[in-house]
C-alpha cells in the first residue's frame, strides 16, 4: 500500500480540495532535493539558508501566516510527497500547513514538501521552495537574496 492509499488520507482528500499527482511529479522534488547537501538524516540545513517553525498542537492563524511568509508560502499549492517513487498529493498551501501532521501520519523519518503554482490545468512544481516535516517541526528553504 503506499501512503496516498491510506485510509485517513482519502478521508483527508475528500474533505479538502486536493487530488493524487502522479509519480512524475514527486520525481521534480526528489531530484531537486537530491542535488542538496545530506547528512545521514536528512538534509544538511547548516549550507543553506533556513526558517525553523515549531508546529503548535492546534495549528492557529498565527502559525499559517508564519508560513504563508516564507517562499514556500507565497505559492497557492502545495507538493506533499512521500517518496520520489510514490504519487504525491497537490493541496492548497494553508490546507497543509494546517494538517501536515495528519498529512505525513505513518510516513516517518523526515518529509519533503513544496511549493506549486497552478494555472488552469497546470501545475508547476516550484521545487526550490520545500520544506522539511519531522518530528521538530518545520524547516523551510529561505529566499536566496
Amino acid at each position: 500500500m503506499t501512503y496516498v492509499e491510506h485510509q485517513h488520507i482519502k478521508e483527508w482528500l475528500g474533505q479538502h480540495e486536493g487530488e493524487i499527482l502522479g509519480v512524475q511529479h514527486s520525481g521534480i522534488l526528489d531530484e531537486y532535493l537530491n542535488s542538496l547537501p545530506w547528512t545521514s538524516s536528512g538534509i544538511r540545513w547548516g549550507k543553506i539558508s533556513h526558517i525553523k517553525l515549531e508546529i503548535p498542537q492546534s495549528p492557529d492563524a498565527t502559525f499559517i501566516r508564519e508560513c504563508l511568509e516564507t517562499p514556500m508560502g507565497s505559492h497557492s499549492h502545495a507538493l506533499i510527497m512521500y517518496n520520489g517513487s510514490e504519487k504525491s498529493i497537490l493541496c492548497r498551501a494553508e490546507d497543509a500547513f494546517r494538517d501536515i501532521d495528519l498529512l505525513y501520519l505513518r510516513a516517518p523519518g523526515p518529509r519533503y514538501f513544496c511549493g506549486v503554482d497552478v494555472t488552469g490545468d497546470s501545475i508547476t512544481v516550484c521545487a526550490k521552495d520545500f520544506a522539511e516535516y519531522d518530528i521538530a517541526g518545520l524547516t523551510f528553504r529561505a529566499s536566496d537574496g
